[in-house]
């Protein structure tokens, strides 16, 4: 079977809701160990894998994607093939409720178990290995470090810097540091997060 996935942005109660319609198209050829989700009715889309989390979209009945991601309390990620510069691992996919109404084409039991975000919580994306200092000061004594493509919950602010608790994220650390605001991308509310002057 050959595909392109075609999403279009189709109104559903005049701008209210949006639908993701489209079908697989030929062009290239599917992978055999994908799993595919086939839409049997609309499904609702989300910005992260709960259900108190933004509301991104649907997808129209019929519509199809390739999960690439689930986790361990069964939402299914896809990637939305859209440009996400800003946005690492878990944070590039949208989710679906293992709830909604579809059916799977492949073994879901090969599809990685990732973490997944949390709705309310402020996450610090990392992007390369960067040192957790004591302070919001580069000279101050580093507590530890947080490697490339992870994650952690912003508890704090300055200007320039970020208190982050590890044990908030995939790290699960029982460790709080300060990061360079450089170091980091920001996933979520940033004004919920106090500043310290």
């Amino acid at each position: 079977m050959l595909f392109t996935f075609i999403f279009t942005l189709v109104s559903l109660y005049s701008g209210m809701d949006t639908v993701f319609s489209g079908v697989f198209m030929s062009s290239q050829p599917v992978d055999e160990n994908e799993c595919i989700l086939v839409c049997i009715d609309s499904v609702d889309i989300f910005t992260r894998p709960d259900s108190a989390a933004l509301f991104m979209s649907r997808l129209a009945p019929r519509n199809q994607v390739v999960i690439s991601g689930r986790t361990a309390d069964d939402w299914l990620g896809f990637d939305p093939g859209v440009a996400q510069a800003a946005n690492i691992g878990s944070f590039r996919l949208r989710w679906i409720s293992g709830d909604e109404k579809f059916v799977i084409d492949g073994e879901l039991s090969d599809v990685p178990l990732v973490w997944g975000p949390v709705a309310g919580i402020t996450y610090a994306m990392i992007y390369r290995t960067s040192p957790l200092h004591s302070e919001p000061d580069r000279f101050s004594a580093v507590v530890d470090s947080v490697p490339s493509f992870s994650a952690a919950s912003i508890v704090s602010r300055t200007e320039d810097w970020y208190l982050l608790d590890l044990s908030i994220g995939p790290l699960g650390q029982d460790i709080e540091g300060w990061i360079d605001a450089t170091d980091i991308s920001v996933s979520g509310n940033l004004d919920t997060i106090p500043i310290i002057k």
